[in-house]
């Protein structure tokens, strides 16, 4: 499973519209690399599956009904198996979302199984795609908008000075949502208490 980025012509779209010099954007291949390094960084600092991650999970002493993944939502099963009998999607119900396997009935002894966890097209498309132009459009901006890296403003009229807050700029904006999918990242990993 691959996810759809956006493209480096959508890019050079979005950063055309909000003012980026075209002459730094002519070619795709720099473009593509610059998505690329910025989803990286989006990995890095959130932990989210952006790209499939291959898993595996071991139970030596597995007795139930029901499986649940450490890491969700589970895009692909690659193998499930029990007492080195392998189950098929015949032996189970999937909820993709929370990585829960409701099986068929219920099963004792070693369970093993890898599984391919990652975000959704969905979440790539309305939070990370926009993520990408943001962080780029920081990047690009640095000299052309003088509030984007949170510098405050005011205005002076007659006796009345009025300071804005920046706590509203482009760079706030992307450290806050980048804050909101670290949260996202730990809510897609359940923890187990002993």
């Amino acid at each position: 499973m691959t996810l759809d980025l956006i493209t480096p012509t959508d890019l050079k779209t979005k950063l055309k519209l909000q003012g980026v010099d075209e002459s730094l954007l002519n070619d795709d291949s720099v473009l593509q690399d610059w998505i690329n390094l910025k989803v990286d960084e989006i990995i890095e600092l959130t932990g989210l599956a952006i790209k499939p991650v291959t898993r595996k999970e071991i139970l030596r002493h597995f007795k139930s009904d029901l499986f649940e993944t450490n890491i969700y939502p589970v895009t692909a099963v690659n193998s499930f198996k029990i007492n080195n009998v392998e189950l098929t999607s015949d032996d189970y119900v999937l909820d993709e979302n929370s990585g829960i396997f409701y099986l068929n009935h219920g099963h004792n002894g070693m369970l093993v199984i890898e599984y391919v966890h990652c975000v959704s097209q969905e979440f790539v498309t309305s939070k990370i795609d926009p993520l990408i132009v943001d962080m780029l459009l920081y990047a690009f901006n640095d000299t052309n908008h003088e509030n984007s890296k949170g510098n405050i403003s005011s205005i002076h009229e007659m006796d009345t000075t009025i300071n804005y807050d920046t706590s509203n700029s482009l760079g706030n904006r992307i450290y806050a949502r980048l804050e909101s999918l670290k949260k996202y990242g730990a809510c897609s990993s359940k923890v187990k208490w002993l």
